[in-house]
């Protein structure tokens, strides 16, 4: 689990150091991206929970 960890921040480093930004606005990038995507699921996972008691009543 770790070592999955590590590959990612590594990953985003790489891709941080090889853009044409500054360091920091890529990782505000990345960072901005990261939270879109895990809000957009978890608004998704709430809307498929409240589908699902509306059709179980």
């Amino acid at each position: 689990m770790w070592l999955y960890f590590i590959l990612i921040i590594f990953g985003i480093f790489d891709v941080a150091m090889a853009s044409n930004f500054d360091f920091g606005d890529t990782l505000a990038l990345i960072l901005g991206l990261t939270i879109a995507i895990v809000g957009f699921f978890a608004c998704l996972g709430a809307y498929a929970r409240r589908r699902s008691h509306f059709e179980s009543l």
